[in-house]
């Protein structure tokens, strides 16, 4: 009756969980996670209608402002706009699949880890904005994950992994035996490879070709635009829009809300005769103009302090996003390099309802929104 007691208390038999076993879940579904983020990023580079790479060197341009270190690595990475748009999106594709299958996750984890201060020192001016203009602003959680995932060891339950070596061990298996054969009556010599060394040496012949084609590009010249010509060499056309009170409702409104201009180098002038206003959830980061500036008042700035910001003018197909602070004169730069029909939209809380961020003229058509025609 004792014995059977003890059996019945024993750990063997009482359906409890392990800790060690809720940690390798929890491990496990961060993992995945953290793939699906990387995979909602894949989705948005292959989307056409979000123009990644037509756009990736005015992108790139617009954060000259906000680099650690200078404008000279956004200048240089929008010079050859191709490798470093192709080479973004392939390390998007190989990190979504690594994370979502559970395949090289150690490695995939230092790759992520250099991804993230790799957009930390190029887009700084934006890494604590939720959201920011890119998805730079969560960088430092993302590397904690990294982290998290590197020295937990995820990667070994919930994934292809264990399968995948399994399949090389009984493959390899194979081929020795069938090498021991054929070689036994000529002496010859047999050997193998195991799969983590076959993966990383994979990784680094990966990296060696992403740094000779880096390097090869750097000895190119820039890129200059689809037509060859720079686009200062091109015609200049100005633009002057105007942010004034509609006499009848009440309610600010650009003037003109839809308006076309040719291909090329675009200078706009924005007046806005509103009043002064202070928003404080501001992510007031200049982005895709040239230089990543724009100019109030004539001063030069990349980030406008949200003490007192309007309005703004985001074309978001384009990256676009220009601040404009009440009672002043904004100007700005931007190259407009394909043809096309772009909204553009004011995102300042201006509603005129109990809801800033929901009542018109937020979001109106021919008051806070309208069309941009490139042609």
């Amino acid at each position: 009756m004792a014995a059977a007691s003890r059996s019945l208390l024993s750990p063997s038999s009482t359906p409890y969980v392990h800790f060690a076993d809720l940690r390798s879940r929890a491990l496990e579904f961060l993992r995945i996670g953290i793939g699906v983020v990387w995979l909602v990023n894949l989705l948005f580079i292959v989307d056409p209608a979000n123009r990644f790479f037509p756009t990736f060197a005015s992108s790139a341009r617009s954060y000259a402002s906000s680099t650690l270190g200078g404008p000279g690595i956004a200048q240089f990475v929008a010079s050859h706009p191709l490798l470093f748009a192709a080479g973004i999106a392939a390390t998007t594709g190989y990190l979504a699949v690594a994370f979502l299958l559970g395949v090289t996750t150690r490695v995939a984890s230092i790759v992520g880890a250099a991804f993230a201060v790799g957009l930390l020192l190029t887009q700084f001016g934006s890494t604590f904005f939720f959201p920011g203009g890119t998805d730079v602003g969560p960088q430092p959680l993302y590397l904690v994950i990294y982290g998290v995932l590197l020295v937990g060891g995820a990667g070994t339950s919930l994934s292809l992994q264990p399968w995948l070596r399994a399949r090389m061990r009984a493959l390899r298996a194979e081929g020795t035996r069938t090498a021991r054969v054929s070689s036994a009556g000529s002496g010859g010599w047999t050997g193998s490879i195991s799969t983590s060394r076959a993966l990383a040496l994979g990784v680094v012949g990966l990296l060696l070709a992403v740094g000779i084609g880096a390097a090869f590009a750097a000895t190119l010249p820039a890129s200059s635009g689809p037509s060859g010509a720079s686009p200062a060499a091109t015609p200049v056309t100005y633009l002057n829009l105007t942010i004034e009170i509609n006499a009848t409702m009440g309610w600010p409104q650009y003037v003109p809300a839809n308006f076309s201009v040719p291909v090329g180098r675009v200078v706009v002038t924005i007046t806005d005769n509103d009043a002064v206003a202070n928003w404080s959830g501001c992510p007031c980061n200049v982005r895709g103009t040239v230089g990543g500036i724009e100019y109030v008042n004539g001063t030069a700035m990349g980030i406008v302090p949200n003490s007192n910001v309007a309005h703004t003018f985001n074309i978001p197909s384009l990256g676009v996003q220009v601040l404009s602070p009440g009672q002043s004169v904004v100007r700005f730069v931007v190259d407009f390099t394909h043809a096309g029909n772009y909204s553009w939209i004011c995102m300042a809380p201006c509603g005129a309802g109990a809801s800033p961020y929901g009542t018109p003229p937020m979001g109106l058509p021919g008051y806070m929104a309208g069309t941009l025609t490139v042609g």
